[in-house]
C-alpha cells in the first residue's frame, strides 16, 4: 500500500500535563467576539531548542502564545519576531491562531560563527526576548617546529560541526611577545600565520575566529622539546576528503586535511609525538605537496598532529596517492621511519566531475509483517557532460543525526505531536563506541548505558538484487527502512557516492522519519493506538503525563573536534 507521507507536529518545551491544562484553559476560557479587539497583557515565548548547530540545516521552533489578563489565549493577535546576529526567522503567519499561538522557524542564515541570537518578540506594547545559541565552529591549529630567531608558521583551519570549511571569517592572532595580526580565512577555511620566533624557550599564540578560539604554546628549540607525554598504544591516520580535484597551475584551492591521532591507555591523548608526513616516495608520480614539508609536526594536547595535502595538476587512479606518517616519541632524522609499520592513508585526485542526484516520490509503504515503513530512492549518476553513466556501483550510508523526546496526544481538538527535547546523536565521534573523552565529557549523557539514538532504527538497502549498480538510464535504486515505532522520532541523513574512472561524486539527502497519512488519520480518530505514540527515547517515563523536558549538555570530542548537544537523564 503506497500512500503519501505527512508529518504533523508542534514544538514545545513544557510537560504534557501543562500543555493539556493550557489547552483546556484556551478551550474553556472567555471567548472573544468577532467584533471585539483582543487586549494582550502578556506573551509566552518558548523555543524547541536552547542551541542550534551551525550546519545550516539545524533549526529551532519559536512558539509565541498571546494571553489576556485572565491568562486566556487570544486569537488574531499580531506578533512580530525579530532576530539579531544574522539569524533568520520565517513563519507562515504573523497573527496568532485560534489557540492563541503563532510559530516560526529560526535558522542561522549564512553565518556559521558561534554566537547568541536574541529574538525580540513584540505585540503592541508587550515586548519579550528569548535567546538561542549557535554552536559548532571549531578553530584547529597546526604549529610548525620553531627555533629562536627563525621563521615559523601556525596553520589555522576553521570548521563547522560537520567539519565543513568556514570561509571568509575574520581571524585575529595575538601573543604577549609577537605583534597582533588580523586576516580572513580562505576558501578552504584556512589561514596561515607566519612569525619570527622570539629569543625565548617558548611562545604562546592565541587565535580567535568565528566565535571559536585556539591557544598553542610552541617550544622554540627542537633539542629542548620534551619527549612525548606517554607511549602511544593506539595510532591512526585519516584524510578528509579522500577524493579531491586537481589544482590548476598556480592554485592551491583544493586541499585535503590529514590528521594523525595518538592515544595511550584509557584513550588518553599523547602530546609531543614527533611526526614527519610524506608521500611515501610518490610511487605513482602523481605529485602534490604537504604544508608541513620535511619538518616535524608535534601532536597537540588532544594527541593530534595535522598537515595539509595540496594536489598538483595531475589526476590519479583510485586511492593512488599515499600519504605516510613516520613518528616517534623522541627526535629522529628526516628520511627515517622509526616504526616498523608507518601510518598510511590513501587519496584520489580527480580531473573531471561526476554528478549525483537523489530522487524520491514521497510515498511511504507500510509493511506490518516486518513492522517497518519504507521509502524508495533513486540515485541518478551522470558524467561531466550530463550523460547517464551505466554500470557504476553506488555506495550508500544511513545516519541518524538527532532524535526527539515527547509524544502524540489530542490538544485543542487536534491530534498532534509535542516535542519536549531535540537531542543530538550521542555517538559524537561516529565510531559506534560509548566513550568518555580525555576532557571528561561523556557520550552517554543520559546515563542509559548505551548510545542513543539506536543506529539500527534505520537502514538503507538495495531495492532489489544488483540495484545498487546504475542501469542504462544511469539510475540505482535503494529503499530506506525504519521501525514503525520510531516514525516521527528520528531525523535521517542518507549519503550516496560513486567512483567513475577515478572520479568520485557524492550526494546527501536528509529529513524527518514520516508517518503515513492513513495511519495518522486512524490514530487521530481514536480507532487505533499507533506504535509511534510515545518516543522510544523517553527512557524512564511510561505514559504521557510523566514525560518532562530534560536539560541538555554540549559534549566535545577533543580528538576530532566533533561536538553535540546531548540530552540528560529525566529526574
Amino acid at each position: 500500500m503506497n500512500i503519501q507521507g505527512r508529518l504533523l507536529q508542534t514544538a514545545s518545551l513544557g510537560a504534557f500535563a501543562v500543555l493539556a491544562a493550557m489547552a483546556g484553559c484556551s478551550a474553556g476560557g472567555k471567548q472573544q467576539s468577532s467584533s471585539s479587539t483582543p487586549t494582550v497583557t502578556d506573551l509566552v515565548v518558548s523555543s524547541s531548542k536552547t542551541s542550534i548547530q551551525d550546519t545550516g540545516s539545524d533549526t529551532a521552533t519559536i512558539t509565541v502564545t498571546a494571553v489576556d489578563s485572565n491568562r486566556n489565549a487570544l486569537a488574531s493577535v499580531p506578533v512580530t519576531v525579530v532576530p539579531d546576529s544574522n539569524g533568520v526567522y520565517s513563519t507562515t503567519s504573523s497573527t496568532t491562531s485560534a489557540t492563541g499561538q503563532v510559530s516560526g522557524t529560526l535558522s542561522i542564515g549564512g553565518d556559521k560563527s558561534n554566537r547568541t541570537i536574541d529574538l525580540v518578540v513584540t505585540s503592541g506594547s508587550i515586548r519579550k526576548t528569548i535567546q538561542v545559541a549557535v554552536t559548532g565552529a571549531t578553530l584547529q591549529a597546526t604549529p610548525s617546529s620553531a627555533t629562536p630567531g627563525g621563521s615559523a608558521t601556525v596553520q589555522y583551519h576553521l570548521v563547522d560541526s560537520n567539519s565543513a570549511d568556514i570561509a571568509g571569517q575574520a581571524i585575529t592572532i595575538t601573543s604577549d611577545s609577537l605583534p597582533t595580526v588580523a586576516g580572513t580565512t580562505d576558501a578552504n577555511g584556512k589561514f596561515t600565520y607566519t612569525y619570527t620566533a622570539p629569543n625565548a624557550a617558548s611562545v604562546t599564540i592565541n587565535a580567535s575566529s568565528g566565535g571559536a578560539t585556539s591557544t598553542n604554546t610552541v617550544t622554540l628549540s627542537a633539542s629542548s622539546t620534551p619527549p612525548a607525554s606517554a607511549t602511544p598504544t593506539s595510532s591512526s591516520i585519516s584524510a578528509n576528503p579522500t577524493s579531491v580535484a586537481i589544482n590548476p597551475a598556480g592554485s592551491t584551492s583544493n586541499q585535503v586535511d590529514v590528521r594523525a591521532l595518538f592515544l595511550a591507555a584509557g584513550n588518553a591523548p599523547v602530546s609531543n609525538v614527533r611526526v614527519r608526513f610524506d608521500l611515501d616516495g610518490d610511487p605513482n608520480g602523481i605529485g602534490g605537496t604537504l604544508t608541513s614539508g620535511t619538518g616535524y609536526v608535534y601532536s597537540d594536547s588532544n594527541g593530534v598532529a595535522r598537515t595539509t595535502f595540496i594536489p598538483g595538476s595531475r589526476a590519479s587512479g583510485s586511492n593512488a596517492v599515499i600519504i605516510r606518517a613516520c613518528w616517534s616519541t623522541t627526535d629522529f632524522d628526516a628520511g627515517q621511519c622509526p616504526n616498523a609499520t608507518p601510518l598510511t592513508t590513501n587519496v584520489t585526485v580527480v580531473n573531471t566531475g561526476v554528478s549525483l542526484s537523489i530522487f524520491n516520490n514521497g510515498k511511504i509503504v507500510e509493511d506490518d509483517v516486518k513492522e517497518v515503513y519504507t521509502i524508495d530512492f533513486a540515485v541518478q549518476v551522470v558524467d561531466s557532460a550530463g550523460n547517464p553513466v551505466q554500470g557504476a556501483a553506488v555506495s550508500k550510508l544511513a545516519y541518524i543525526p538527532r532524535y526527539y523526546r515527547g509524544g502524540w496526544q489530542t490538544l485543542g481538538g487536534t491530534y498532534q505531536q509535542t516535542l519536549l527535547n531535540s537531542c543530538d546523536n550521542e555517538d559524537v565521534n561516529r565510531n559506534n563506541v560509548l566513550e568518555v573523552y580525555s576532557n571528561g565529557d561523556a557520550e552517554d549523557a543520559n546515563a542509559s548505558g548505551k548510545l542513543e539514538p539506536y543506529a539500527a532504527d534505520i537502514t538503507i538497502v538495495n531495492t532489489s538484487t544488483g540495484s545498487d549498480v546504475t542501469d542504462a538510464f544511469g539510475k540505482a535504486y535503494f529503499t530506506l527502512q525504519y521501525g514503525q515505532n520510531v516514525a516521527s522520532w528520528d531525523d535521517y541523513q542518507l549519503t550516496f557516492s560513486v567512483v567513475v574512472s577515478g572520479t568520485e561524486g557524492q550526494a546527501v539527502t536528509s529529513g524527518h522519519l514520516p508517518i503515513p497519512n492513513d495511519v495518522y488519520a486512524a490514530a487521530a480518530a481514536g480507532t487505533t493506538t499507533p506504535p509511534w505514540e510515545l518516543s522510544p527515547y523517553n527512557l524512564t517515563p511510561a505514559n504521557a503525563a510523566s514525560i518532562l523536558a530534560v536539560g541538555t549538555t554540549t559534549v566535545v570530542d577533543p580528538a576530532t573536534s566533533n561536538s553535540g548537544v546531548l540530552c540528560q537523564k529525566q529526574p
